[in-house]
């Protein structure tokens, strides 16, 4: 299986996209185009979305960001998705980043039916619905003259994992790679007989999707059992997936799933590292 890497906390470290100085910049916000399907007939809506781009005209490596669920009603429905201090860390890399807010997300019109549920039908219409959102952001970049086309990578966070891996293997040749920051569908209450409903999806994308993929997740996950975090990764590689998966404790009383938005500071080196080998570090 994947070889785990454990990381353990041994210091205050800062790191640059936690700095708060950096606050000010909080991206353009752009409105993303989008035909949606009814029964009877289509309807044009707009997608809010938030860009930061680095300053001239390109062609500049691009990632587009995938948020998460709302938690269940955790986080309110309208509430936008900033993570201002990943688009600096990459502007200063001289990365575009595109913030995607899905139907019924944010100021996104359409309506949100990301639904929970532990039927394998309804998770496979739910991903489903969110890739419809997907679809509409690639086209967005695809059709603005600074974005590098051969140079565009998927990551998220949470839902936004697991569906930037789900997307990929439906456009396995369109993507340089993928980051997914503990991604997963469902939580740990859909197992079925001990194994999580979330490990086919990881196989599909496992088995179509061969760019290297960057797995970033942290032990005592509020969603995940460390078990079924580490089945993730075992079943995205047997499937034939190219992966690198880090593993961190973050701390006593420290749910793993934070690890994205409160512990940059401990995976940005390997980020770092994954945008070197992947070419997309082009800092001026």
């Amino acid at each position: 299986m994947a070889a785990i890497k454990n990381v353990f906390i041994v210091g205050a470290v800062c790191l640059t996209i936690t700095n708060s100085a950096l606050a000010n910049n909080v991206g353009q916000s752009v409105q993303i185009p989008m035909k949606e399907e009814g029964l009877l007939w289509s309807s044009n809506i707009n997608l809010e979305a938030t860009l930061y781009k680095p300053e001239g005209e390109g062609p500049f490596p691009t990632v587009i960001f995938n948020h998460g669920s709302t938690g269940p009603n955790v986080i309110p429905e309208d509430h936008t998705i900033n993570p201002w201090g990943f688009g600096e860390y990459l502007v200063n890399k001289n990365i575009a980043l595109l913030i995607l807010m899905r139907r019924g997300r944010g100021q996104s019109e359409g309506s949100y039916k990301e639904r929970y549920t532990c039927d394998p039908k309804g998770i496979e219409e739910g991903l489903d619905y969110a890739m419809q959102s997907l679809d509409a952001s690639y086209d967005y970049l695809l059709n603005q003259p600074w974005v590098d086309k051969e140079k565009v990578l998927l990551t998220g966070n949470s839902r936004g994992g697991i569906l930037s891996l789900a997307y990929a293997s439906e456009h396995p040749d369109a993507f340089s790679g993928v980051i997914n920051f503990s991604g997963g569908w469902v939580d740990d209450s859909c197992n079925n007989n001990n194994t999580s409903m979330n490990i086919p999806i990881f196989e599909n994308a496992g088995s179509t999707f061969k760019a290297p993929a960057l797995f970033i997740y942290g032990r005592s996950d509020s969603y995940y059992s460390d078990t079924t975090i580490e089945s993730f990764a075992r079943s995205y590689e047997q499937s034939g997936g190219n992966v690198d998966f880090k593993f961190y404790q973050l701390g006593k009383n420290v749910s793993g799933h934070d690890v994205f938005y409160k512990y940059g500071h401990l995976w940005s080196y390997v980020v770092d590292q994954y945008l070197i080998d992947i070419q997309f570090d082009v800092r001026p």
